[in-house]
C-alpha cells in the first residue's frame, strides 16, 4: 500500500511530569507516520474535575491555536489516559466524511454527548471560532471544558451560525463511560471515570484482555528494555506517587546502583518475559511484566505490581512500580 493512501495527520496531547509511564504507553500505540507533538503542563496541587481550570483553559487555547498550524488533513487532541489497539489514520477520510469536528462518544446511548478526551478536527476558521467559544465559556461561566462543548453542540443555531458540522466517532473508539462494550474491534479505550493514574491503569489492564489484538508489541518492547538494561538511567517510581522515588542504573550482573534519591531494590532479574526486582535478601520489590515502548520519543517503560511484605497485614496496599529509560 502506498503512502498516497493514507492521510497526513497531527496528534498533540498534554503531559504532566507524573504521568511519564501513562504517555509512554499512550504514544506505544500511536502508529508511525502520525506526527506527535507532547506538550507540557506542571499541574501541583488539587486538579479536579477533568484536570481543573488551567488544564481545561490551556487545552482549549492549544487547539485555538492548532486551526492556523500546520498543513495535515486533520488534526487530533488527545488524553493520554488512552491505550491505543489497533491503527486508525487510514480509517479517518471515512470517518470524517462530512464532518469538521469528530468527538469520542460519552455515551452509547446518547447521539449528542461528546466525550472530549479524543477529537479529531479539520483546521479552518470555523472550527477556530467554535473552541474560542469554548474557551470564552470557560474562562466567563467557570465550566468544564467538556460542559461547554456539550451546551454548544446542543446549540443548532450557533452551530450553524459559525458554518461547523460535529460528529461522533463510532463506538470502536471506546471510554468507559460507555458502558456497552464496542460491537467491533476496539481501536482504543479511553479510561475516564476514574481520577489517579493507578486506578486509570488498572482500568487498563482489567479491559486489556479482551481489546488486544497481538502481543508482538508488547515482544518488541520487552526487547528493547532488556537490550538497554545495562546503558541507560531509569527513572523509579510508583504509580500512586507524583514524584519520582529516584534514578538507578543496572550493571552487567544486574546490581542496581541508586544515582538519585531512595530506591529498595538490589538486584534486576531478566527472565523469559519479565524483570524481576529484588529487594535486600529474599524479598521481592516488583515484577515487571508489563512493557511499552515510545518510538516516537524513544522511551520505554516496565510496570508491575508491587510484591507486598506481609500478605496478612489488616491494610494492604496494592500498588504498581515503574522504571522508565530514555534511549540512546
Amino acid at each position: 500500500m502506498s503512502s498516497v493512501d493514507y492521510p497526513s495527520v497531527r496528534l498533540s496531547c498534554i503531559s504532566t511530569p507524573d504521568a511519564e509511564p501513562m504517555l509512554i504507553r499512550f504514544l506505544s500505540g500511536v502508529e508511525d507516520g502520525i506526527a506527535v507533538t507532547c506538550h507540557a503542563l506542571d499541574l501541583s496541587g488539587g486538579r479536579g474535575l477533568g484536570g481543573g481550570e488551567r488544564l481545561w483553559k490551556y487545552k482549549t487555547q492549544l487547539l485555538i491555536d492548532a486551526c492556523d498550524v500546520g498543513t495535515d488533513d486533520f488534526e487530533i487532541f488527545s488524553d493520554i489516559d488512552i491505550t491505543v489497539y489497533r491503527p486508525f489514520r487510514r480509517e479517518l477520510p471515512a470517518l470524517m466524511d462530512g464532518y469538521d469536528i469528530c468527538f469520542q462518544r460519552e455515551w452509547c446511548w446518547e447521539s449528542r454527548q461528546a466525550n472530549i478526551g479524543f477529537i479529531v478536527f479539520r483546521r479552518s476558521p470555523a472550527v477556530r471560532n467554535f473552541w474560542k467559544e469554548v474557551l470564552e465559556k470557560v474562562q466567563e461561566d467557570g465550566i468544564w471544558d467538556q460542559e461547554a462543548v456539550n451546551l454548544l453542540l446542543r446549540d443548532d443555531a450557533f452551530l450553524l451560525r459559525i458554518g461547523v458540522k460535529v460528529g461522533l466517532l463510532p463506538c470502536a473508539f471506546w471510554a468507559f463511560s460507555q458502558g456497552t462494550l464496542p460491537m467491533n474491534a476496539c481501536i482504543l479505550h479511553h479510561a475516564n471515570c476514574a481520577s489517579k493514574i493507578e486506578r486509570k491503569w488498572l482500568q487498563m489492564n482489567t479491559y486489556r484482555s479482551l481489546f488486544v489484538g497481538s502481543k508482538a508489541a508488547h515482544r518488541v518492547a520487552f526487547d528493547a528494555a532488556v537490550r538497554h538494561l545495562t546503558n541507560c538511567t531509569w527513572h523509579c517510581g510508583e504509580l500512586d506517587r507524583r514524584t519520582l522515588l529516584g534514578e538507578i542504573g543496572i550493571d552487567d550482573a544486574g546490581v542496581v546502583r541508586v544515582h538519585k534519591g531512595k530506591v529498595d531494590a538490589q538486584q534486576v532479574t531478566v527472565t523469559a518475559d519479565c524483570l524481576v526486582m529484588h529487594r535486600q535478601g529474599e524479598k521481592l520489590l516488583a515484577i515487571c511484566d508489563e512493557f511499552y515502548l515510545d518510538a516516537h520519543r524513544g522511551r520505554v517503560v516496565c510496570v508491575g505490581r508491587l510484591c507486598l511484605k506481609d500478605f496478612q497485614a489488616s491494610r494492604v496496599r496494592y500498588g504498581f512500580f515503574f522504571m522508565y529509560a530514555i534511549l540512546d
